[in-house]
């Protein structure tokens, strides 16, 4: 099916904002209700889509479970998922199970790493797992004059590091669902928004707020190794001395309020302070 994205435009600048609100907390409370699920779920072992454990496997049932490989996945059965699943849902799960294991960090999608020849391309990992889904735009036009003339992604999976899907195996077809939700979003960005939620996000997401509200909202972490952002803050005191005494200080506060020490060293330490994040 073609998608007239100024057609969907044209439809949505119609609609009162009232109906916009309506359908945004209509879609919002479907998402929690899932993610909530899903989390209850992940937590026993057991798939909210088909209610089994992960380490079950019925070929007659196809489930988004089985790329977590803790059944007897085996590759040739990938295209009983993609035949039953669209892009966005197989996306979103991945990333969902991603960030029960480190939120964010787990889901390298940067734009700025992302080759302008791309639709797609980012790769997600969880425990000893790592899935990449690439789409050129030639795959997404489809390949003209050829059997695979059809709109489609290419996805890898790695299992310890080692081949277990290649890029050139399949030609995963998108769903009509993706090419309305990836058309409007190349096309229609200033009115139309899609994301995985707030269980999807991804280190783009991350990048993407304001480094003040990070500052601001961000905890202290116990484990470093698990922390989704890191600070590195720099205190130029050439015209403004300031003793160890205040900076041990701001350290005691950090502790007890858990709140960063470079957010503290912001505010206390105003013009001689400076900081730098990654991720």
């Amino acid at each position: 099916m073609k998608h007239d994205t100024e057609k969907y435009r044209n439809v949505f600048e119609k609609m009162s904002s009232e109906k916009i609100e309506e359908i945004n907390r209509l879609n919002d409370e479907e998402h929690q209700r899932q993610a909530q699920a899903f989390k209850v779920g992940y937590k026993k072992d057991i798939c909210y889509l088909c209610n089994k454990p992960f380490k079950t496997i019925s070929k007659d049932d196809p489930c988004l479970h089985w790329l977590l490989r803790q059944c007897k996945f085996k590759k040739k059965d990938f295209p009983k998922i993609y035949e039953k699943y669209g892009y966005g849902s197989i996306a979103a799960f991945i990333r969902w199970c991603a960030n029960q294991e480190r939120l964010i960090s787990n889901i390298n999608d940067l734009e700025e790493e992302r080759s302008d020849r791309k639709i797609l391309s980012y790769t997600v990992k969880w425990k000893n797992i790592e899935w990449t889904f690439d789409c050129s735009k030639n795959d997404f036009e489809g390949h003209i004059g050829t059997s695979i003339d059809y709109p489609h992604y290419h996805f890898q999976m790695r299992i310890d590091g080692r081949q277990f899907i290649n890029f050139n195996e399949f030609h995963v077809p998108f769903t009509d669902q993706d090419l309305f939700v990836l058309k409007n979003t190349m096309e229609q960005s200033d009115w139309f928004k899609h994301d995985f939620g707030a269980i999807g996000s991804g280190m783009q997401d991350a990048v993407s707020v304001d480094f003040d509200d990070i500052l601001e909202h961000t905890c202290r972490s116990d484990n470093e190794e698990e922390a989704t952002y890191h600070f590195s803050t720099m205190i130029d005191a050439r015209d403004n001395p300031i003793s160890g005494e205040e900076i041990y200080q701001i350290q005691l506060e950090a502790e007890r309020t858990g709140k960063s020490f470079a957010f503290l060293a912001q505010k206390k330490i105003k013009g001689s302070c400076k900081t730098k994040y990654y991720y």
